[in-house]
């Protein structure tokens, strides 16, 4: 196992670039298939940007500390248990929050691929003990048995894990659920602080918990009662008002998206394609 500026050179290799100043205790290892990659890590603190590939899906289990992703210019929190999907084609920086343990791996996917899947990239998932236990191990076990000897062989292997992968995100539930009319109490001033923050590019889920003096966990769990979550209603409120000003007013695209909350006309658009797959 690699560690300091080595681990980081092996982070890099794996595509996640790190940024900053190196932590002297970060603690990696790697492996990389033609088709896939799998590894864990430890460290203090460090930040990251993810190498952009269309054809990739980055995986992150969170196994202790945090971690705060900004997807396309959003930011998203996950807490220790919790498992997040990337898709390789959005802008991706990570950031350790505390002392962080995670389990990450990419791959090329099949019928996990985003628009085709119906698991929610960019949102962290709250994952079954069991199904983790089986995916970490089998995991360590690839750390250390050599690569597959054929092409064939490695396909399968890819498969094998990508349905692995697929049962974790299924048994997913979350840790608990609120007493219905307290769920839809927050879940009301949760979308109240919403429509009065939406504007703001940098409104996030961890303001929207702050502004409503939850913690996200609870938050996340509440929405996911409601069949949504809260960064999903962000976005949809960003994408309701491009679209009544593209209607209402004769505003370039760039416009309508920066009065909307987003960042860029291309963000919005990446939005719009989320908002409309299957």
């Amino acid at each position: 196992m690699a560690m300091g500026v080595s681990a980081a050179e092996r982070c890099n290799d794996f595509g996640w670039h790190p940024r900053g100043r190196i932590d002297p205790a970060l603690v990696a290892e790697t492996a990389q298939r033609t088709r896939f990659g799998f590894g864990h890590a430890w460290s203090r603190s460090a930040g990251y940007s993810l190498t952009t590939a269309p054809e990739r899906l980055y995986l992150v289990l969170t196994m202790e500390g945090g971690f705060d992703f900004t997807v396309d210019g959003a930011t998203v929190s996950a807490e220790p248990g919790s498992l997040i999907l990337l898709d390789g084609e959005a802008p991706t920086l990570a950031r350790t929050t505390t002392e962080t343990a995670r389990f990450v791996w990419y791959l090329e996917p099949t019928f996990l691929r985003p628009g085709r899947s119906r698991f929610r990239y960019g949102e962290p998932i709250t994952t079954s003990e069991s199904a983790v236990n089986v995916l970490t191990t089998m995991t360590n076990s690839l750390l250390r048995t050599p690569p597959p000897a054929t092409a064939d062989s490695e396909r399968h292997l890819t498969l094998a894990f990508e349905n692995l992968l697929a049962s974790v995100l299924d048994d997913a539930k979350p840790s608990h659920r609120a007493a219905p009319q307290h769920r839809d109490r927050l879940f009301m001033a949760a979308l109240d602080a919403v429509e009065r923050g939406f504007r703001d590019p940098a409104y996030s889920v961890g303001r929207l918990a702050t502004e409503i003096s939850v913690s996200q966990r609870t938050l996340y769990n509440t929405f996911s009662s409601m069949g949504t979550t809260p960064r999903r209603e962000i976005e949809r409120r960003r994408i309701t008002e491009a679209i009544r000003l593209t209607e209402d007013a004769s505003l370039p695209p760039a416009e309508c998206a920066e009065l909307s909350g987003f960042r860029s006309a291309r963000q919005l658009t990446r939005a719009l394609h989320r908002s409309t797959a299957p």
